[in-house]
């Protein structure tokens, strides 16, 4: 199986900060670091601040998923492709696109990682 990422370059280091849209009661900021993208979300709002996928977006995109510094992953829901974000600070590092959101599943399935330094990554 070969698994292609439709984001170029997926290092968010590299790539221009994304904020996530804040509700009234809430704010978001974010810049990039080091260490890649660093999120912060204050307030408090029963919707929550949502990260919407970059734009542009890739032809054919089916679902997004983000990295934490952590290496815990944030997926994008199917309808739409965005995350919830709590409050706090969070450092995103890498960002991968999938176009067939079953991949996320599979690759979850059988222990493999969700996000690639590569554009095209063989299992």
């Amino acid at each position: 199986m070969r698994i292609r990422n439709l984001y170029d370059p997926p290092t968010l280091k590299d790539r221009e900060a994304v904020k996530p849209w804040a509700p009234t009661g809430m704010t978001a900021s974010s810049k990039i670091t080091d260490e890649g993208c660093e999120i912060t979300v204050t307030g408090e709002s029963e919707q929550g601040c949502w990260l919407n996928p970059p734009t542009p977006r890739p032809d054919g995109l089916a679902n997004v998923v983000w990295q934490k510094k952590d290496g815990s992953y944030l997926i994008g829901l199917i309808k739409n492709m965005t995350v919830q974000m709590p409050a706090g600070v969070m450092v995103l590092t890498r960002l991968c696109g999938f176009d067939d959101r079953s991949l996320v599943d599979i690759l979850q399935n059988v222990g493999l990682p969700l996000v690639f330094a590569a554009t095209d990554h063989p299992y």
